[in-house]
């Protein structure tokens, strides 16, 4: 059985923070005018945070992998 480990590359894990911030500013600057939608941006900032954090950890750590596929050599 081989383990392969999908990783982005970091030129796309850095694209994904950059715009992961840019959607967080925008969350945190509607929040005035939220009224009863606050709720809902409170989760859109909370998504956003794990989405940007899971992106930096792709992008700068060594075993910062997104997915790991199992392949058998087996034929079913």
């Amino acid at each position: 059985m081989r383990t392969m480990r999908y990783k982005p590359s970091k030129p796309a894990a850095v694209l994904g923070i950059v715009f992961g911030i840019g959607m967080l500013v925008f969350g945190i600057s509607m929040f005035g005018d939220a009224g009863e939608g606050r709720g809902f941006l409170v989760f859109w900032c909370l998504a956003v945070v794990a989405i940007t954090g899971l992106n930096t950890w792709a992008a700068f750590s060594k075993k910062g992998s997104l997915a790991t596929f199992v392949a058998s050599d087996e034929e079913k």
